[in-house]
């Protein structure tokens, strides 16, 4: 009998990296193969393998274990785990705790060496990767856009939906054609960004396997087989187009409240945006007969007047990714180019009209450093009013005059009280006192006039 010594902090961290890069179900079981006088744990999943080395102490033969019994092993307390191998089981000894888990000797072959890669700046790939998925759709059935595609003629990293489209320059790949690289969640696991080195593999193999390189992990997942579509022709922008520099300052204001404008709900979840004499967002709830303006006052633009309406998802994207350059066709004939540094975010626009609305019952925000908090944001209902009809009195001319521009007033003063209501109970309870006081006020009205 042969035994091997690891912490439990390696076994851990193999198993949150597996749970990331494919089902638990998917995992038949977990390979420990000595290598080099450390030891090798492997995972094998559909179309995917990762494997991390880890520092040991003592030799054991290769052995496997079920994923069931490693998760178990893992979720024990961080100290040394040694494992003893003899005939068809395997004898672990974590602490004071001994346990025998069946095994078996025989292991799945593993790849060759690495093929050849080119090297990258870590967390510049994993970032990229990981924002180049949310711009996937897997349910497309002509092109293969449920993948990332590694354009080695090009140098980039692109995905799209084909109604949004994410492209990112920079990455020089050791191929020259289309490689279309799964989805996985293992990108944008923590576990990945904290292994200890600042550079990250990338290769290719010609039986169709994407390899990436990690510190002491490996990556491999086999390609995903399609056409994924050419995107040069929507890169050049109109030569009229208006072009909305969103000052950063902006870009943090919208993220802050982009997720409690109204419509939200609504099929596009739309906002629209108007380049006029100013730079302004708008969102609307037809059913509640509300909205609101957000007033970009740091944001310029350069151009002729345009507006432009979009799912406020992409908008989201846009400025997640940092293209806060865009760029709108006055004339509504090419989709807004999106760019920052070297990304291009493209998307198609909604149509139809923006609905009719009352610019002065509709909250309107500045993202200045008095910008009022998300509490502040609730929209004002457009509350329709019943037609009182009043019969005249010419000797209660006068008085009623005087009586209208003081009710106007007052609606005017409450109306300037609503936009400093802090919760929608009190913006509640603003409007039925104003409701209260129009109506008194129109009963003097009716005694005047019959008096």
């Amino acid at each position: 009998m042969n035994s091997t010594t690891i912490r439990q902090s390696h076994l851990y961290r193999f198993e949150r990296l597996v749970s990331k890069m494919v089902k638990s179900s998917e995992v038949p079981a977990i390979c420990l193969i000595p290598h080099g006088g450390n030891l090798k744990l492997c995972a094998f999943g559909n179309d995917a393998m990762l494997t991390m080395l880890v520092h040991t102490e003592g030799f054991v033969d290769p052995f496997t274990l079920h994923w069931a019994d490693l998760k178990q092993i893992a979720a024990r307390k961080d100290i040394d785990v040694t494992f003893s191998v003899e005939k068809n089981s395997v004898h672990v000894r974590h602490g004071e705790e001994q346990h025998w888990f069946p095994t078996d000797k025989k292991v799945n072959t593993l790849p060759t060496n690495p093929p050849e890669t080119a090297t990258f700046e870590k967390s510049r790939l994993l970032e990229a990767l990981t924002r180049a998925a949310r711009c996937t759709d897997p349910t497309n059935i002509r092109y293969a856009l449920g993948a990332v595609c590694l354009r080695g003629a090009t140098s980039q990293i692109i995905g799209t939906t084909g109604s949004q489209l994410l492209v990112q320059d920079g990455f020089a790949f050791p191929w020259k054609d289309d490689v279309l690289c799964p989805v996985s969640k293992l990108f944008a696991s923590k576990e990945l960004k904290e292994i200890d080195t600042d550079e990250m593999l990338l290769g290719y193999t010609p039986s169709n396997w994407v390899y990436a390189g990690v510190g002491e992990v490996e990556i491999w997942l086999r390609g995903i087989e399609g056409k994924f579509p050419k995107v040069e022709g929507l890169m050049k922008p109109a030569e009229d187009t208006t072009w909305l520099e969103i000052a950063p300052t902006d870009a943090a204001f919208i993220l802050d409240r982009l997720e409690t404008l109204p419509g939200k709900k609504d099929k596009e979840s739309p906002v629209w945006f108007a380049l006029d004499e100013k730079v302004l967002l708008r969102a609307y709830d037809l059913s509640e007969k509300s909205g609101i303006t957000l007033e970009l006052t740091q944001s310029k633009f350069t151009g002729k007047h345009a507006k432009c309406s979009m799912n406020r998802l992409f908008l989201k994207n846009a400025l997640q990714f940092g293209c806060l350059r865009q760029g709108f066709d006055p004339n509504g004939e090419n989709p807004p180019i999106c760019t920052g540094g070297d990304h291009t975010f493209i998307y198609v626009p909604l149509t139809g009209a923006e609905p009719e609305y009352d610019p002065e019952r509709m909250t309107v925000m500045t993202s200045s450093a008095t910008a009022p908090t998300k509490a502040d944001t609730a929209p004002v209902p457009v509350k329709r009013r019943r037609k009182v009809t009043v019969k005249r009195s010419v000797k209660t001319t006068a008085v009623k005059v005087g009586l209208l521009e003081s009710a106007e007033q007052i609606r005017n003063d409450l109306r300037n009280s609503l936009m400093q209501v802090n919760t929608l109970i009190r913006e509640v309870k603003a409007q039925r006192r104003q409701d209260r006081l129009l109506q008194t006020t129109m009963d003097s009205i009716r005694k005047l006039s019959l008096a």
